[in-house]
């Protein structure tokens, strides 16, 4: 049994939906959190670099506002919509307890901001899971189709840590 690990570093933006489809601009708000960096191609690598032959590739966020999801997620027309809908479920002009004086566990007073995010935790919260385990076979990480492996960041600008653990043999 083999194992391998790495951890990284990723400084996000707010959003970054218009440097990858421009087009989008009628339909990206100033308010708007929606930050994807797609890990595919290097999660090859570290497959490559894990010298594992068949196993599990597994990467995870180490934030509450961030997911890693796998999904058709280089389409950036489906990206928007995904952005669409996220703002329409939780709006960042909305009243939330955790924004709110009632608050009282879990307080940052080193991050003016990190009290003011519920709409970026509600948002995680319907996107899913800061994880994703991926079958390695072959000493390659097993895909569909349209897959890819992104985290999204939902409360950018930041500075994320991602945790990628593979085993097998």
């Amino acid at each position: 049994m083999k194992s391998f690990h790495k951890e990284l570093e990723l400084q996000t933006e707010q959003n970054n939906l218009l440097d990858l489809e421009p087009n989008l601009a009628s339909h990206v708000e100033d308010f708007d959190y929606f930050f994807i960096k797609d890990y595919t191609e290097e999660s090859r690598q570290w497959v490559k670099e894990s010298g594992i032959l068949d196993g599990f590739l597994t990467i995870q966020v180490l934030h509450t506002t961030c997911v890693v999801s796998l999904n058709e997620l280089d389409e950036p027309c489906l990206l928007g919509d995904i952005n669409n809908r996220l703002r329409s479920f939780a709006s960042k002009a909305e009243s939330y307890l955790h924004n709110g004086p009632l608050r009282t566990k879990n307080l940052c007073e080193e991050d003016s901001k990190c009290d003011r995010n519920a709409d970026a935790h509600l948002k995680a919260t319907l996107l899913g899971q800061a994880s994703q385990t991926i079958i390695i076979r072959d000493g390659k990480p097993v895909y569909g189709t349209w897959q890819r492996l992104c985290v999204i960041d939902l409360d950018g600008p930041r500075n994320r840590r991602i945790c990628i653990q593979a085993i097998g043999a």
